[in-house]
């Protein structure tokens, strides 16, 4: 029976934990934080596809039957990352067969072969033969090894943002201004109002958190007249605005 190991308990990883188990798997979910982190840090934001486009038949059918007094969201139902977080992807953590499975608060903090260095047996069969190594790191500093034969690098792209500069490396002074620049989605009408009423913003992409930014700060602007913002883009792809 092959071990799969999971790093990151967002949406992606939670399904892919249950279908392992209900595939008869062996399987070790990892999680830095707590599951559906990512999702409830930008949970103020209205996802722009359906509920049935992001929530698997097995899945919906594992939480009806563990808590059938959880109201059931629709297929076309456009919910908010906290919506999604507390009505489907808290309960998934929640089933019976994911409870030995699940690991919050544990870092990975690398992946390689148990034996084999990067450049051992380049190319070769037998290098597949040798079970995979995760370093990983709990949250009271406490490291230790697991051992997989399957790795799903479920990390997601949210916590790892684009850097400004060209070619994709950091612009100069870029890396010392990094406390000062917010690389997620804040609530810019809600808790984050403070932050930028009355301030000049400027937003930096082209793709959907950006223009979510953008139409947040417009509707600040309506607000606050005292609100500027500046929309730099790399090229002229029109913005999904």
């Amino acid at each position: 029976m092959k071990r799969i190991a999971i790093i990151g308990g967002g949406p992606i990883g939670l399904e892919a934990a249950l279908y392992g188990r209900i595939a008869g798997y062996d399987v070790d979910l990892y999680e830095t934080s707590c599951v559906a982190a990512n999702v409830r840090d930008w949970g103020h934001v209205r996802l722009f596809s359906p509920f049935g486009m992001n929530a698997s038949t097995w899945g919906r059918q594992a939480v009806a039957a563990n808590e059938p007094e959880l109201a059931p969201l629709n297929d076309d139902d456009y919910v908010t990352g906290l919506e999604f977080a507390a009505r489907y992807l808290e309960p998934l953590s929640r089933l019976p067969i994911l409870r030995e499975s699940i690991h919050e608060q544990t870092t990975g903090l690398g992946i390689s072969r148990s034996r084999l260095r990067k450049g051992d047996l380049i190319g070769r069969a037998a290098r597949g033969n040798d079970p995979f190594r995760l370093l990983l790191r709990s949250a009271d500093g406490q490291e230790r090894d697991a051992a997989a034969d399957v790795v799903f690098d479920c990390s997601g792209v949210y916590p790892h943002h684009n850097w400004f500069g060209a070619g994709g490396l950091p612009a100069i002074g870029e890396m010392s201004a990094t406390p000062e620049i917010e690389y997620g989605l804040p609530d810019i009408l809600g808790d984050c109002r403070a932050d930028y009423a009355g301030q000049t913003t400027l937003v930096v992409g082209s793709g959907y958190s950006a223009a979510t930014a953008v139409t947040s700060l417009a509707r600040l602007c309506e607000q606050d007249t005292g609100t500027r913002v500046i929309w730099l883009t790399r090229g002229d792809r029109i913005p999904p605005l």
